[in-house]
């Protein structure tokens, strides 16, 4: 199956709304990076054949001539169909985790993507409990998209 991807204003505006909220993503707030939002087509899996919600990824500054952001989230939809929105936005929240954003040498800002570490498990643990990416996987705890979309 190929990936077609296209650009999520919905994701946009939950990302949007969590980095202006979230004190843990402040340094995304704070910085001149910028974020594209997506969602595949791909049923997409790991190595071990795990489900891959979502990733987040560096734009290669050779390719930023067509994609003019600094990173890219990407939902994968066929592994989010029995997802409620607010797990949707947890995943959304976990990829923005990702978003690394350092000072170079030179004192200008260095982008990069963060690998999982335990202090990001450990804050979404604390946080959301052990099933934090599962939330409404029950079809009668749904919440609708609808319910969280934002104004930004």
């Amino acid at each position: 199956m190929a990936d077609n991807r296209h650009i999520n204003h919905d994701y946009a505006k939950i990302g949007a709304e969590l980095i202006r909220t979230e004190p843990v993503l402040q340094d995304i707030a704070d910085s001149d990076a910028t974020i594209i939002y997506l969602s595949s087509s791909l049923e997409k899996t790991d190595g071990d054949n795990r489900i891959v919600y979502g990733e987040c990824e560096r734009i290669k500054d050779k390719y930023k001539w067509g994609i003019p952001a600094d990173f890219t989230i990407t939902l994968f939809e066929p592994n989010l169909q029995e997802k409620s929105a607010e797990a949707i936005r947890r995943i959304i929240f976990h990829e923005l985790l990702h978003v690394g954003i350092g000072v170079g040498k030179d004192e200008m800002e260095q982008y990069f993507v963060r690998k999982h570490d335990i202090e990001d498990f450990k804050y979404l643990i604390d946080r959301y409990g052990t099933n934090w990416a599962s939330v409404g996987d029950d079809p009668a705890l749904e919440i609708q998209m609808d319910e969280l979309k934002v104004e930004v």
